[in-house]
């Protein structure tokens, strides 16, 4: 039937109001009709006590009997009521005494009612109709004691309709504001519902151009309240499926990029052996180039598959006590063999003890890869130095080389993914040009900071710092 959150919204709070609205307009309008009864009623009581004390001034003082006709009139008047008074027992009408209400065999009611008032009786009736006076009426019978003792009664009537003229005015002024009330709770709930709609409502539109591949921006969130919190976790997602689909748009052109040329020179080594083009003598020499080649695709597809997982946070450290300076000078060891190959010095300054809560594989790897890239870049008999302590709750880790050095304008780039420093001749080095940004991604998982210092001909020096407890 609803077909929107907007419609389930307004009609909810609208049948709610409305319900409560008319409940309320209801109790008010019966509990008026009680209140004004009752004022009524208590008005003849009233009245009634006044035209005792009348009929006693009269019975005592011998009062003139048109006297007690006109003051029982006059309270007849201001209270809107017929008035008869019953003494010693016979029926006299205070308005006309010509014994027009003598004959009272219609009202059998009253005849009965008489009878109970002359005991000692006082009767309310809140609506009976008289067939004397041809309506319906309020109806209060009193009896009128003269030495302490039942000797007349007073007979009121009020027509129930000057009470209900009354009670219409009132009905009126309740209805109205009802109906007043309702339209302004209309108007708020219509509002309402629409703010508290909207965000939703927004929310599905970005969340259906989303799914088409079409990325607007983000949804203004507004307030504080649960929907704009709603909004602003959808934002959140957004920016990351944006960075999700960049990161796979990057992935696909760069890989194809990265590995067209190893590919390319592979399938050429293979196609000239195929054909023929090269001889016997000189296969092995190209399939060492080919299996070369691989080698250098296999590093690039693991550095590219742990850097996509690094920028999209699925890597978890796995954290553990550990100490960073064995760990490095295991690495060093580890890369004596290619010092030795290139001719480089590679020697391990002040490394002792620094124990750390960190993730061991990933911090190896961190100082694996910045002492292959110093021991790689550096030239023949030259010499690199690797620096390790615990300073002020901090690890801090230095690779020192005195290489070629890095031009000004491309320190601010050596982070970047598949940015590659020229080397002395002017040509590019060798890489991947991942390795840096992989190291910048695991020192900052760890809540560190890397930074580069170098200058054309004087060397390069990386400092890692880490702080030595969790951060996570």
């Amino acid at each position: 039937m609803f077909n929107s959150i907007f419609q389930k919204l307004l009609f909810t709070y609208a049948a709610i109001i409305i319900m409560v609205v008319i409940l309320l307009a209801a109790l008010l309008t019966f509990f008026f009709k009680v209140y004004f009864f009752e004022q009524k009623q208590a008005q003849l009581l009233a009245v009634g006590r006044q035209v005792e004390e009348l009929v006693r001034d009269y019975n005592v003082k011998k009062k003139d009997r048109d006297d007690l006709l006109q003051a029982v009139n006059a309270l007849g008047g201001v209270t809107d009521s017929r008035i008869y008074v019953l003494i010693d027992r016979k029926l006299a009408g205070v308005r006309s005494l010509d014994g027009r209400f003598q004959d009272s065999q219609e009202e059998t009611w009253l005849l009965e009612d008489i009878k109970r008032i002359m005991d000692g009786e006082t009767i309310i009736r809140k609506k009976e109709f008289s067939n004397q006076l041809n309506m319906y009426v309020v109806f209060v019978g009193m009896p009128i004691f003269i030495n302490n003792a039942p000797n007349g009664v007073t007979l009121l009537f009020s027509p129930v309709d000057q009470v209900n003229k009354t009670l219409d005015k009132v009905y009126r002024i309740i209805w109205s504001t009802a109906l007043a009330s309702l339209a302004l709770a209309a108007l708020i709930v219509y509002i309402l519902s629409r703010r508290l709609a909207k965000p939703i409502e927004n929310i599905r539109k970005a969340a259906a151009r989303i799914a088409e591949g079409i990325y607007h921006g983000d949804v203004e969130p507004v307030g504080n309240d649960e929907a704009a919190q709603l909004t602003r976790t959808f934002n959140y997602m957004q920016s990351r499926l944006i960075q999700v689909e960049e990161m796979r748009k990057d992935l696909i052109a760069n890989v194809s990029h990265e590995l067209r040329t190893p590919l390319t020179t592979v399938r050429g080594f293979i196609q000239g052996i195929l054909d023929g083009v090269i001889g016997p003598a000189e296969q092995e020499k190209y399939l060492r180039r080919a299996y070369a080649e691989t080698g250098r695709l296999n590093r690039l597809t693991n550095d590219l598959l742990q850097l996509a997982r690094l920028q999209a946070g699925s890597v978890k450290l796995n954290r553990e006590l550990v100490d960073a300076g064995e760990v490095i000078r295991e690495t060093a060891e580890e890369m004596q063999l290619l010092a030795g190959q290139r001719n480089v010095s590679l020697c391990c300054e002040n490394t002792g003890s620094a124990a750390l809560w960190a993730d061991r594989d990933k911090l190896k790897q961190i100082s694996l890869n910045l002492i292959h890239n110093a021991v790689n870049y550096s030239r023949a008999g030259g010499e690199v130095r690797v620096r390790a302590w615990i300073e002020d709750g901090r690890l801090l880790f230095q690779v020192e080389d005195n290489g070629s050095g890095i031009p000004a304008e491309q320190l601010e780039h050596i982070f970047e993914k598949y940015h590659r420093v020229k080397n002395s001749g002017g040509g590019w080095e060798h890489g991947t040009g991942l390795g840096l940004s992989i190291v910048k991604q695991l020192v900052e998982l760890h809540g560190g900071s890397i930074k580069v210092r170098s200058s054309v001909g004087c060397g390069t020096e990386i400092a890692v710092e880490i702080p030595c407890s969790a951060a996570d």
